[in-house]
């Protein structure tokens, strides 16, 4: 008995005993603050997070442009300047890595439903041991621009149709303007 006695008489035990039963928990006002807190937070995260996905997207197109650039210089090195020269484009989606003839218009981008050159397997680097101009192509061109490198290295991004403004420059270098040429970073 003098242990339960002890342990009744502990200060710790007096002060759980002595509880209400209503004393226990969060109460209302308290839950609703926490509620409101997170919704605030939330409401700031929540559109970082919406871009990344985007961003990610324009950066893997990026990538994936500059892989086929450096695989068409690696074919210009081994003296493969031929128009059989080609290789199968890196697979990103919703983007077409397509090569066209270099020229210095910058306005005239590909369509994302042109298909590499007239039924060939792949992305072909030179027409007649010409150096060609290489695009990452959008579906998308209201959110995405389209990225290109000039046959003598030079990026640029072409900025696609005006219909969503807050997105239609995401990777190029700068806050270009509607159809502005410029690099991309």
């Amino acid at each position: 008995m003098s242990l339960l006695k002890a342990y009744l008489l502990k200060s710790s035990t007096q002060r759980a005993l002595s509880r209400k039963p209503g004393e226990k928990g969060f109460s209302l006002i308290e839950l609703v603050v926490v509620i409101a807190v997170l919704a605030v937070l939330t409401a700031i995260a929540l559109p970082n997070f919406l871009g990344v996905s985007e961003d990610a997207s324009a950066r893997t197109a990026q990538q994936g442009l500059l892989n086929a650039f450096k695989e068409c210089k690696v074919l210009w090195a081994r003296n493969k300047r031929t128009n059989s020269s080609e290789f199968a484009p890196p697979a990103i989606t919703d983007w077409a890595i397509i090569a066209q003839d270099a020229s210095a218009n910058y306005g005239t981008a590909p369509s994302y439903s042109a298909q590499p050159q007239s039924g060939d397997a792949g992305v072909r680097c030179f027409q007649n041991t010409a150096s060609r101009d290489i695009y990452a192509v959008p579906s998308d061109n209201d959110k995405f621009p389209t990225f290109k490198i000039l046959a003598d290295g030079t990026k640029w991004c072409e900025t696609g149709d005006d219909a969503n403004s807050e997105t239609f420059n995401i990777g190029c270098a700068g806050t270009g303007d509607y159809d502005e040429v410029q690099g991309w970073e």
